[in-house]
C-alpha cells in the first residue's frame, strides 16, 4: 500500500480487522452449510421410498444436495485458509519492520552510525 507520500507501508491494524471480518465470512458460511443441510433433511421422505420416482428424486437431488454442500465446505475453507493467510502476512510484515528498525542503517547522514529511526 502507499500513502500520500508514496512510501511503502502496511496497516498492521488494518490487517487484523481485515482477517476477521474473512473469518465472519467463513463462520457465516458455515452456518449457511449447516442450515441449509438441516432444510434439506426432513425433505428426504417427502418423494416415497422404493419407486421409480423416488429413486429418481433421490438421484437428481441427492446429487444436488452434495454438490452444494461439497461448494459451501470449500467456500468454508477458502475463507479459513485466506483470514490464516491474510493474518501471517500481518505478523511478516510486523516482524519485517522490527528488523528494518533496528538494522537500516541511516542513509540521510554521511557520518550515520547505522542502526534504528531516529
Amino acid at each position: 500500500m502507499t500513502d500520500r507520500s508514496d512510501d511503502f507501508f502496511a496497516d498492521f491494524d488494518g490487517m487484523s480487522r481485515n482477517s476477521w471480518s474473512v473469518n465472519d465470512a467463513a463462520e457465516y458460511a458455515r452456518e449457511t452449510q449447516q442450515w441449509l443441510k438441516a432444510s434439506l433433511d426432513p425433505l428426504q421422505p417427502i418423494f416415497g421410498e422404493g419407486d421409480k420416482f423416488a429413486k429418481d428424486m433421490e438421484k437428481s437431488l441427492g446429487l444436488l444436495e452434495t454438490s452444494i454442500d461439497e461448494y459451501m465446505g470449500l467456500i468454508v475453507t477458502a475463507t479459513e485458509d485466506s483470514s490464516a493467510i491474510l493474518l501471517n502476512t500481518k505478523e511478516v510484515f510486523n516482524r519485517g519492520e522490527d528488523v528494518n528498525v533496528d538494522n537500516v542503517p541511516d542513509l540521510d547522514d554521511r557520518n550515520g552510525t547505522g542502526g534504528g529511526r531516529r
